[in-house]
Parts: structure tokens; C-alpha cells; sequence
């Protein structure tokens, strides 16, 4: 089994305060300043591990709203994502009267053929993202190619401060989140100290903004919800897959000069201009004309 990384995120209603001493409250939301507060009673010891994101503002922040920079600074500050020993965190979303808890698991995936290979998954977790606490990114970018650590490295951290610089952030996301990507994949061909030619990464996001929730992919990395149908649990996709399998995507492949092909088609022993993927399973591979 190829298994790579994942983040998984829980959206629960707030009812009422969970702690009683030590409290920020907002409305009927409690936050525990010191994650080290008892908890009363009624709470699981899960619930101690609640993230207020107005503790780690700084008295300065209160413009990062109208200045991206600000939130922007920020969001390098918390770049590194730390659990607490019972492997969940919790943020708490004012404006929408609910809490949400994630968690993360990121493992090099088995391949017979190169057991030393590394581990070229970057994620990323802004909890919340920029300075509104009721934005919150998760991310996930799975690279691939000899330098694919590096280029998912690289659009892990461009791609949140693209988003939050976008003028249209507050305006138009789903179009900011366009420009982002596309910032994105140009800064990083750009770039000499990362080799993208035969490199790469995917890219699935979601943005938390209140009570929604957007969902923006690159490449093949999925996002799914789960969904309660009756008495049972059913995975639902958010996101679609962009790969050359999609007749739409396989268009655009070669409107920009490309075609596919299977390694047989590449090597020579089979020919280039006859499409025969669908007998050769997972084998396709783009090949500059």
C-alpha cells in the first residue's frame, strides 16, 4: 500500500462554556489561555488541548486585516505544527458558534523498488490563517520527481502568503485562490534554486471562512467529507482529480504542446500515435513533443 499523508479535520457545535476557570470567552465560546487549566467535570480530556487563536496575536495585529504583511509574518511564525500527546488539536470559530478539531499523519509511502526514497510530502496547518479567527488553511502537497520535496516545500509556504496578499481575498475567493495557484506555479519555475522541470507537487487546500468551507486542487491529492446517510458513514468527495485521464485535462495537456504516453509508447516498443491507455492501467506518462 502507497500511503503518503493526510489531515483530518472534526466540526462539532459549541454549546455553552467547557471550562469554568482561566476563560476568553466569545459570545457562549470558552478558551483556555493556559492549556494547562483543569477541566471541569463535563469535559474530556481530549478538550484540553483547545487552541484560542486570540492568544497568539500580538498587540500589534489588530490592522493584519487590512494589511496583509502583518498576517502574513504571522503565518511564517506558525509554520511548524505541533499535537499534544493525544493526537488532536482544537480551534474554536466565533462567528459560526462551533469548534473544529483536526489532526495530521504523514508517512513515506512503500515502494519495492526504492526503499530508500524520501518522504516528499509537505502540509501545512494556519489555525487561524493570517489574523481572523475564523480563517483557518489546511493544506496538503504531495511532490513528486527527483526534486519533488523541494517543490512542495516551496509552494507549501508561497501559496498561503499569495492568497493573503490577493486583493480579492475578502472579495471574490474563489478567484483569488485562481491567482494564487497560478502566482504559484510561475514563482516556481522561476526560481533557480528549485529544479521543477521534471519535478512537481500536487496541491489540495481547504479554507475554513466562518460556516464555509472552499476547497481549491491542483493535480491528483483528494478531498473527501464524511457524510452520515442513514446509519452510516460514506466519503464523499470534494475535490476532483486533475489528471490526463480526464478527457478535459488530457485537451489541455496537448494545447499546451504535450502529449501522453505510456512508458512502452516512450521506449519504443509501441506506437506513440496510437492511444492504447486504456490497456495499460497507471502507465501513462507527459511527455514534451
Amino acid at each position: 500500500m502507497i500511503f503518503d499523508s493526510w489531515i483530518w479535520i472534526d466540526i462539532t457545535p459549541v454549546m455553552g462554556c467547557a471550562f469554568s476557570v482561566d476563560c476568553s470567552c466569545i459570545g457562549d465560546i470558552c478558551l483556555p489561555r493556559d492549556p494547562k487549566v483543569k477541566e471541569t467535570d463535563n469535559v474530556g480530556t481530549s478538550e484540553l488541548a483547545v487552541f484560542s487563536p486570540k492568544s497568539s496575536f500580538k498587540e500589534d495585529d489588530g490592522d493584519a486585516n487590512q494589511n496583509p504583511e502583518a498576517g502574513i509574518t504571522r503565518l511564517r511564525g506558525v509554520s511548524s505544527q505541533f499535537l499534544p500527546p493525544d493526537g488532536s488539536r482544537i480551534v474554536v470559530i466565533p462567528a459560526g458558534n462551533y469548534r473544529l478539531q483536526y489532526s495530521y499523519l504523514s508517512q513515506r509511502g512503500y515502494y519495492p523498488d526504492a526503499l530508500d526514497k524520501a518522504n516528499q510530502v509537505s502540509f501545512c496547518i494556519h489555525t487561524p490563517f493570517g489574523s481572523n479567527p475564523n480563517d483557518h488553511f489546511f493544506g496538503v502537497f504531495d511532490g513528486h520527481g527527483e526534486y519533488g520535496a523541494q517543490c512542495s516545500q516551496f509552494v507549501k509556504q508561497k501559496l498561503c502568503e499569495n492568497l493573503l496578499r490577493n486583493s480579492r481575498f475578502h472579495v471574490d475567493l474563489v478567484d483569488a485562490c485562481h491567482a494564487a495557484f497560478l502566482t504559484t506555479n510561475s514563482q516556481l519555475h522561476a526560481d533557480n534554486n528549485v529544479d521543477d522541470s521534471m519535478s512537481g507537487t500536487t496541491a489540495i487546500t481547504v479554507l475554513v471562512l466562518g460556516k464555509t468551507i472552499y476547497v481549491a486542487n491542483s493535480g491528483d491529492s483528494r478531498a473527501v467529507i464524511a457524510e452520515k446517510r442513514g446509519t452510516e458513514i460514506v466519503a464523499v468527495d470534494l475535490s476532483i482529480d486533475q489528471t490526463p485521464y480526464r478527457e478535459d485535462e488530457l485537451e489541455k495537456v496537448k494545447l499546451c504542446g504535450a502529449r501522453v504516453l505510456t512508458p512502452d509508447q516512450i521506449e519504443g516498443f509501441k506506437n506513440p500515435d496510437v492511444q492504447c491507455w486504456e490497456h495499460e492501467g497507471n502507465n501513462r506518462l507527459i511527455q514534451p513533443l
